[in-house]
């Protein structure tokens, strides 16, 4: 496991390094307004693709790496009816938008990016996570983001060019599905069974969307506390206020970019570890890897983001600082809400895992609403830190129930560990105004204090892990 680990967080870290390359790159050149109209097309999309999903790929991941369901049949019961509800939903939204009132780029981004949708339902990416399949799952995704970045950079060269952006939109799609059919044909995982397809398939179809509700209303609750802001800030205020706040929020987006690596990675190790009665022990690794590099998070930028954004996209976009400082934020309560509730998708626990993103949902709306016409991004961002809070509070009441693993004391440790060389380097600015200077102080403080928590804490549990768990 430790081996797939790291693969996957090298992985990551090359998608994520070509994914900010191009964001930058792009960012420098379209500017905030067409930066907005493209954050705004992209949570409508994402919106779209969890509703044609209808939880179906939540619910066949935890089925198949349970072990509870072949995976030629979950591929038979799950795609076809994923594949008539997208594109029912392409049809619909391009009819809408014609008739909507909208920007007439908008309207142009949607009109090409919306084929997306059919595509992504086809994908069937989720099946390396649910077998523990981390390295095809890890080359993958450094093909992708590099036939994504060559796209930008071929076709991006001045601001007229953002007409091309919705068309990469649906080659970024293409190029995934391509990668994980073939992935999936050369390892042999799966062989077509038109068997399946017998008289009591509609039944078993319909079985398994009522199944899947609950994860459908927690990947719908996830969207509108993640995504459905950048709506929000449209209707309220204008592309560019968008722009702001999707560039604040793509430089903490490759930070939630770890749970992509921890979670597939360790998810077959959840749903073992509940099943045989040894949350601890893999809780433990889970805790410690989803936690070192994203808690701090929140305490780093309350004090970096103005160099940050200056660094990374000059003076244009010197006005998403505060939205930033608060985004962090989210990273570090949004992570500590994860930690408890992610496992519940593995745990069998669908009830609990929707019931606990939901009221992060209900929160951030009400909060959306209630801020974003006052405070623009920065209300945004406020109402996305809410959600996570509750998140969390909702989530702990169910984890509490179901383990007594001592989940607050080892995420307090972590605050604690991020607080300390916050107030070291507070202190040294008063004497010293030197950003690389303080930059190595805390820095170097966190790492020495997270170093000491795993030695005395989480290295020791982790070694009482059964071996046997983790490799079946």
């Amino acid at each position: 496991m430790t081996c797939n680990l790291t693969f996957r967080a090298a992985a990551e870290i090359i998608g994520l390094a070509l994914s900010a390359l191009s964001m930058v790159y792009l960012s420098r050149i379209v500017g905030p307004e067409i930066v907005g109209l493209s954050a705004v097309t992209s949570s409508l999309l994402l919106f779209l693709s969890r509703l044609a999903d209808g939880g179906l790929t939540s619910l066949a991941t935890q089925r198949l790496a349970r072990d509870d369901a072949r995976l030629d049949a979950l591929l038979a019961i799950t795609m076809p009816p994923k594949l008539v509800v997208s594109a029912a939903l392409v049809a619909f939204s391009v009819l809408v938008a014609e008739r909507l009132p909208i920007d007439s780029r908008l309207k142009y981004f949607i009109s090409i990016s919306i084929f997306a949708i059919c595509i992504d339902a086809c994908t069937p990416a989720w099946v390396f996570v649910a077998m523990g399949r981390i390295k095809i799952l890890s080359m993958t995704r450094i093909t992708q983001s590099l036939l994504a970045a060559t796209a930008v950079f071929i076709f991006i060269h001045e601001p007229a060019d953002w007409i091309y952006l919705p068309y990469l939109t649906l080659v970024n799609s293409l190029g995934s599905l391509g990668l994980s059919v073939f992935c999936l044909y050369r390892s042999g995982l799966c062989h077509f069974n038109g068997g399946l397809f017998d008289r009591d398939h509609l039944e078993i179809i319909r079985t398994y969307y009522r199944e899947a509700f609950h994860f459908l209303k927690a990947d719908l609750s996830v969207y509108i506390y993640l995504s459905s802001d950048r709506i929000f800030l449209y209707y309220f205020s204008n592309p560019y206020t968008v722009g702001l706040y999707e560039a604040a929020y793509k430089i903490i987006y490759p930070f939630y970019r770890i749970s992509d690596v921890v979670t597939p990675t360790m998810f077959r190790s959840l749903a073992q570890g509940f099943k045989q009665k040894q949350i601890h022990q893999v809780m433990s690794t889970y805790v410690f890897a989803m936690s070192f590099l994203t808690i701090p998070l929140g305490f780093f930028l309350f004090y970096f983001s103005d160099r940050i954004v200056a660094l990374l996209y000059g003076p244009q976009f010197i006005e998403c600082v505060p939205c930033l400082m608060i985004l962090g934020f989210v990273i570090t309560f949004g992570f500590m809400s994860g930690i408890i509730v992610i496992p519940f998708s593995a745990w069998n626990m669908s009830r609990e895992y929707g019931n606990s993103i939901l009221s992060g949902n209900i929160a951030n709306l009400a909060l959306n609403f209630a801020l974003i016409p006052m405070f623009g991004a920065v209300g945004a961002a406020l109402a996305t830190l809410g959600a996570k809070l509750i998140v969390t509070a909702v989530g702990l009441t169910y984890f509490r129930r179901v383990t007594d693993y001592p989940i607050v004391r080892d995420l307090s440790s972590f605050v604690l560990a991020s607080v300390v060389p916050l107030l070291l380097v507070l202190i040294c600015s008063v004497f010293v105004s030197n950003d690389n200077l303080n930059l190595a102080i805390y820095g170097s403080a966190y790492f020495l204090l997270i170093a000491g928590m795993y030695l005395h804490r989480f290295q020791l549990v982790g070694k009482l892990i059964d071996p046997e768990i983790l490799s079946r």
